[in-house]
């Protein structure tokens, strides 16, 4: 037979204690909570940013591997110097010996009697001929005459009208003295007695110092000689 003895002064534990240990549980890990999560907020605040990652750039140069030097060439080898053989003695020439005829004495001969020699004749001069006989004033003042004649034909006929002349109608006549040489070269000119119009008088002294002259003739004089010629110019229609 079983006998249970009790206690007959413990009481029966509350039914609500579990309740109030679980919501203090709570509570206080809740509190816990709220404390990590505002330490883990106030560290993160104070932590400093982390520093910037500097990227460095690394240049890789590609290097030409320096070619080997070459080899040296080797020298190339000396010619070998034969000596030169020695000349063999030349046999000199015997001498020769030439035996010189002893010449015969001269006999004296009795020299002939020579003819009587003549003595040249001196040479003949001829004597210079004349001169030729001087020109007579008459013919020298008509070759002259005729000859200035010639030239003044001559100026006149190359006598050239500019187109000024034409153009303003002037006519006039200007008298031109000019020195030629025997040869016939012209020395100088100049005009003498004025048209009264420079455009006549510059034509015509231009008429002159272009114009070419024969040589003087025989019978004018042998040095320069004036001449004075009258060139007319005309613009206005004939």
């Amino acid at each position: 037979m079983n006998t249970i003895v009790g206690n007959p002064t413990w009481t029966p534990p509350p039914l609500n204690t579990d309740k109030e240990h679980f919501g203090r549980a709570l509570l206080v890990g809740a509190v816990l909570e709220a404390l990590l999560v505002g330490g883990l907020i106030w560290v993160g605040s104070n932590t400093p940013p982390p520093k910037p990652v500097v990227k460095k750039i690394i240049a890789i140069h590609m290097v030409q591997p320096v070619p080997p030097k070459p080899k040296p060439v080797p020298p190339p080898p000396k010619p070998m110097v034969h000596p030169k053989p020695l000349p063999r003695p030349v046999p000199l020439p015997k001498p020769v010996v030439h035996h010189v005829p002893v010449p015969k004495p001269l006999i004296a001969k009795t020299p002939l009697p020579l003819a009587p020699v003549a003595p040249p004749r001196p040479p003949v001069v001829l004597p210079p001929p004349p001169p030729p006989p001087a020109p007579s004033m008459a013919a020298r003042q008509a070759a002259l005459a005729e000859y200035a004649a010639m030239v003044r034909a001559q100026v006149q006929a190359d006598a050239h009208v500019p187109e000024a002349i034409r153009l303003m109608h002037l006519s006039g006549t200007a008298v031109i003295t000019f020195r030629l040489a025997p040869s016939g070269r012209l020395q100088w000119a100049k005009v003498s007695r004025s048209s009264g119009a420079g455009p006549i008088d510059r034509a015509a002294l231009k008429s002159v110092e272009e114009g070419e002259y024969p040589p003087f003739s025989k019978d004018m004089p042998k040095h320069a000689t004036n001449f004075t010629v009258e060139v007319h110019l005309s613009g206005r229609a004939s």
